[in-house]
């Protein structure tokens, strides 16, 4: 018996079969499934890094309290927010030009700060995002900078938002101070997410939120 014709049939018809049920498969799904795909310009950048403002060796040691542990903070301030832990706070948040921020700070002692872009501007403990313009928002969270008053310095009192231009790099800068130890600070961009660069400088001290531009 001659099994050569029937050998060379068995591949053809297992092939037509696959075929089958691919175009079978693709017509019952409607529509292929669409994969998103992120923009290898995205800016997923994060800066980290502390200050030391005034002499922070006359601050006498305050009893230890156990810190409240917050999830959602940024690595870079190790989690946790400690209430009444510092006499630094922000005294004054400038726009210099179009495209850099300043925070100026006063008192004795340390303060950290994280600076990254985020989807959206959402303060802690809330779950409502702030409307705010421009196509890009960068966050700059500060650890350790008190909002309540001080004899040594009298804390930032400005507008919550401060407006700049929608030509501008920055767009809007708010900042919230908050009395627990950790204050944000929401810089609207212009652009989409461009490159940006933290500085500090320590008389007057500051830290200091540059775009590019």
């Amino acid at each position: 018996m001659d099994h050569s014709r029937d050998s060379a049939t068995i591949p053809l018809a297992v092939a037509a079969s696959v075929l089958t049920g691919l175009l079978v498969g693709c017509s019952g799904s409607g529509t292929p499934e669409v994969v998103e795909e992120v923009s290898a310009s995205t800016n997923y950048t994060t800066i980290t890094g502390s200050l030391i403002v005034g002499d922070p060796s006359p601050v006498a040691p305050t009893a230890e309290v156990p810190p409240l542990v917050i999830p959602t903070l940024p690595d870079g301030l190790g989690g946790a927010r400690a209430s009444g832990s510092s006499s630094v706070g922000v005294t004054e948040v400038n726009v210099s030009g179009s495209s850099a921020v300043e925070y100026r700070l006063a008192g004795n002692g340390s303060v950290s700060y994280t600076v990254r872009y985020v989807d959206e501007a959402v303060r802690y403990g809330t779950s409502e995002p702030l409307a705010v313009p421009g196509k890009s928002v960068l966050q700059m969270d500060l650890s350790g900078a008190s909002a309540g008053s001080d004899d040594s310095f009298a804390p930032y009192t400005g507008p919550e938002r401060i407006r700049v231009g929608a030509d501008s790099a920055v767009v809007s800068v708010d900042f919230l101070a908050d009395p627990d130890g950790i204050s944000q600070s929401f810089i609207a961009v212009s652009t989409d997410r461009p490159e940006f660069t933290v500085t500090t400088t320590e008389n007057p001290a500051a830290v200091i939120v540059t775009i590019a531009s």
